[in-house]
């Protein structure tokens, strides 16, 4: 009996170890199955921005000019004097077109001043001796056959008087006398005019002609200035969009000039950046070959371009500082003193509603805490509002984890 009772508390202590086995490798497995749960998170501590940092900003880069030039007139291309890839100055003759008939017309507006202006001294220097000697002559005539007429109707009263002409011989003689009389008035009325020198009208009328006819050649050698393509400033041919032979006319585009002695990058900045760009500061571009060149901030818009949600700004850089082309992209490398304003790395922070935020780190349990940005130096933010400096938070990978999810910090 006492055998059998012994055997079986053997039996019940080996059951009992063996289930105690079992339950301890059972929480074993637990702890490690909690343990492979915990995320491990890269953290990066929080600083004050205490140094100068460099605003990156990408943009276009243009030639200081370019245009496009056009003959001011019709007509048909005489000549196209260079080439594309030829470097011109301001001033040179580029290319012209058939003048024959332009200067045909520039001659004989000419002709027109020269005519007119004889009139006008003529109408100015009033009459000549032979002029009045003429008109002199004229009014003694009309005396003389004023003084006829009058005699010849004073007989013929008499004869009709006495019967021996009839009345119709006399109207003819009294209308003819009325005649003369008149011729004689008018005849007078001219020498006087003439004698008192020159007309004020005359000479008006003249001085009207005189400036119709400068207007007509002013025309005239507008259109064959016009027929000459000269370039309004220095640069180099960038197309020749016409030949020789061609007909052509007013905004017609003949050349492309350009102007490469300067070169302007176009940048759109946000409104969380403008306000830190000054007009004349110094900023390093650098093209993506490497390139570099310093260059000068010209323009600095004081209104947002409402089709990009961005500010222009212009960086003038030498045209023999850098071997640029129009079109290219650069970045600008913009200084901007440091503040006493946490910076955090760009991984780090993530927009939820249109809202940033960071992932703070607090007993290794990750909290989803809002912030207000500021200014981006090259691969950080500044921080205006939500963390302190000593702050530490994810630093990368923020879609990985949650908020309130156990995470361990693997390296900063």
């Amino acid at each position: 009996m006492k055998k059998w009772i012994s055997l079986s508390i053997i039996v019940l202590l080996l059951t009992g170890c063996e289930k105690l086995d079992q339950r301890t490798g059972e929480l074993k497995r637990m702890e490690e199955e909690t343990v492979i749960k915990v995320k491990t998170v890269s953290a990066y501590t929080v600083v004050e921005n205490q140094e100068a940092r460099m605003l990156e900003t990408a943009g276009v880069v243009m030639p200081k000019q370019e245009l496009g030039l056009s003959f001011g007139t019709s007509g048909k291309i005489a000549s196209i004097l260079v080439q594309k890839g030829a470097s011109v100055k301001a001033g040179q003759t580029l290319a012209t077109l058939d003048q024959s008939s332009l200067q045909a017309g520039i001659q004989a507006a000419a002709g027109q001043v020269a005519s007119a202006n004889i009139r006008r001294s003529k109408a100015l220097s009033g009459p000549e001796s032979h002029e009045i000697q003429t008109r002199k002559l004229q009014v003694e005539k009309a005396k003389e056959l004023a003084a006829k007429a009058e005699r010849e109707y004073a007989q013929a009263t008499v004869l009709f008087a006495n019967g021996a002409i009839a009345k119709d011989e006399l109207d003819r003689l009294a209308l003819a006398q009325k005649q003369a009389k008149l011729s004689l008035e008018e005849e007078e009325i001219a020498y006087n005019k003439l004698m008192k020198g020159a007309d004020r009208l005359d000479v008006e009328e003249a001085q009207v002609g005189v400036s119709q006819a400068n207007v007509q050649l002013s025309r005239a050698k507008q259109e064959a200035a016009d027929a000459v393509l000269k370039a309004p400033f220095s640069g180099v041919v960038a197309a020749v969009s016409q030949l020789s032979s061609e007909q052509t006319g007013p905004g017609s585009e003949v050349i492309r000039l350009v102007d490469t002695s300067s070169w302007i990058v176009k940048l759109q900045v946000d409104s969380e950046q403008i306000g830190l760009w000054q007009t004349g500061a110094t900023v390093q571009v650098k093209s993506a070959d490497g390139s570099e060149a310093e260059g000068k901030v010209t323009f600095v818009s004081p209104v947002m371009d409402q089709n990009v949600g961005a500010y222009p700004v212009e960086v003038t850089v030498d045209g023999s500082a850098a071997n640029w082309k129009g079109g290219m992209t650069v970045t600008c490398h913009y200084p901007v003193a440091g503040k006493n304003a946490p910076i955090v790395p760009v991984a780090s922070i993530g927009i939820s509603d249109e809202e940033y935020y960071v992932m703070k780190i607090k007993e290794n349990t990750v909290e989803k805490t809002p912030v207000k940005v500021g200014a981006l130096h090259g691969t950080f933010y500044e921080v205006l509002e939500g963390l302190e400096p000593g702050d530490q938070i994810v630093g990368a990978g923020l879609s990985y984890v949650v908020d309130g999810e156990a995470v361990k910090v693997a390296d900063e």
